[in-house]
């Protein structure tokens, strides 16, 4: 083979190589409960043996998580150049300098494209203690081709109702408070908090608007975020909608708590059942 042509050929398989990377990358766009990261290593990379990717991934999701990698290597495509690899798939830490635990697999990259998937459990210990997930060649020297692709983490992010307090409506007289437990004393999964209420005039619904105050109190008894306004389905649009947003920062057990008041000088509320949602989420 010439001098040119073999250069021919080596320019289309980086051109080849740099597609199908861009592919990997658009698999499982990025969202709540989707992250995609790419990855590379081996002969003419910056990394010569293997390549990490971190993700943040909230406490609390339920089902566990799933680690989808996407590989291969440029090359010929003769099985004597195939490169045997490992995926580590790594659990946040247990605290402080101690790893969480690991899952492995091994596998072959060819010149075509694979997915091995790897699942773990949920855990509690949120955004600031990553997952890490490591791909690498399983001898000790430089990878002989350079090895590409994808790593995407799949979580439950759904949106999910949280249940408030047990009654399902009550009368809210002027100057009074109530507070009403949060979900379970477990604690809140760590995410977005959304807090709506319908209510109106004890006397009559539609008559003489009545604005409450929502505190949202957590497990410690501190007020953590308040919010004042008029019941989710009033119909004049210049008065402002109660709606108590929050962001769970992390999970701790204990129980929290809603507490609702009615400041009105003389106006009594029926306050149908709050409703509350949290989207898993990290700050």
């Amino acid at each position: 083979m010439t001098e040119t042509a073999t250069t021919v050929l080596r320019n289309l398989g980086r051109v080849l190589g740099v597609l199908a990377l861009c592919v990997f990358a658009t698999v499982g766009a990025a969202s709540p409960d989707n992250i995609s990261k790419t990855f590379e290593f081996g002969a003419g990379t910056a990394y010569p043996r293997s390549a990490t990717r971190a993700f943040s991934i909230p406490c609390g999701t339920v089902g566990g998580v799933a680690a989808v990698v996407n590989f291969q290597r440029l090359g010929r495509a003769e099985p004597s150049d195939d490169v045997p690899i490992r995926i580590e798939f790594r659990e946040p830490d247990t605290e402080p300098g101690h790893e969480g635990p690991i899952m492995i697999k091994t596998a072959t990259a060819k010149t075509t494209g694979q997915t091995i998937t790897l699942n773990r459990p949920e855990n509690k210990r949120g955004c600031n203690l990553p997952w890490y997930v490591t791909v690498r060649y399983a001898n000790e020297d430089t990878a002989p081709f350079r090895i590409f692709g994808s790593i995407r983490l799949n979580w439950d992010g759904r949106v999910r109702g949280v249940a408030v307090g047990a009654a399902s409506s009550f009368k809210l007289n002027k100057g009074d408070s109530r507070r009403i437990g949060l979900d379970y004393s477990g604690g809140l999964s760590q995410g977005l908090v959304q807090i709506t209420g319908v209510w109106h005039h004890a006397l009559l619904a539609g008559r003489d608007p009545i604005k409450l105050k929502f505190e949202l109190i957590d497990p410690n008894g501190t007020v953590v975020k308040t919010a004042e306004g008029y019941s989710a389905d009033e119909s004049r649009s210049e008065l402002p909608k109660l709606k108590l947003i929050y962001q769970v920062p992390n999970c701790f057990p204990g129980q929290w708590i809603l507490r609702i008041s009615n400041a009105e000088a003389d106006r009594d509320a029926f306050v149908e059942k709050p409703t509350a949602t949290l989207t898993p989420a990290c700050p």
